[in-house]
């Protein structure tokens, strides 16, 4: 599969099943993620943090939960991948390199035939516990700036890609 063929490919899943990524396929996506483009080059800012204990996933799905009842923010994913960053050499760059190095994740996952999804609730979530933070282990000045789940899609479900532009481009 091709680049563009990957993108196109890739969609958020909103339910997995429970069946795991293999340790060779998650080291792949992980290598793709340490690959992007990071604000001036400051990878010691950044860690990656892959749970897969079905106790701590449940913990942080709760703790998510809390900011609207009656959800699901992980989607009974097997896999979630938290990337933590401390402040950086630029101010408030540390998202824009969380939405690099987790589309690249991302972008990965599909070429490999696995689902995935963007998740901005669990970073509050995780954020918002001390606990899960220390269960983590980020180290002092690391908070969580994003998370991503990885697995197989539970059943298929109405993709809302089209093979069309969705964004107004205007060229100046």
């Amino acid at each position: 599969m091709n680049t563009l063929e990957a993108i196109n490919k890739r969609h958020s899943t909103r339910g997995f099943s429970d069946r795991q990524v293999s340790k060779e396929d998650l080291d792949a996506i992980l290598f793709a993620g340490g690959q992007a483009a990071v604000g001036g080059a400051d990878f010691k800012s950044m860690k990656l943090y892959v749970v897969q204990d079905p106790a701590l996933l449940k913990e942080i799905n709760d703790t998510s939960a809390k900011a609207r009842p009656g959800t699901n923010p992980l989607y009974n994913a097997p896999t979630l991948v938290v990337l933590a960053s401390s402040k950086s050499i630029l101010e408030n760059i540390e998202f824009t390199n969380a939405g690099c190095v987790i589309e690249n994740m991302m972008i990965a996952a599909a070429d490999l035939g696995i689902d995935s999804i963007y998740l901005w609730m669990a970073m509050y979530g995780i954020n918002g516990s001390p606990d899960l933070v220390a269960k983590l282990g980020f180290p002092e000045g690391f908070t969580c700036v994003g998370t991503m789940a990885l697995g197989y899609e539970a059943q298929e479900f109405r993709k809302l890609k089209a093979d069309e532009q969705r964004i107004e481009v205007i060229y100046v």
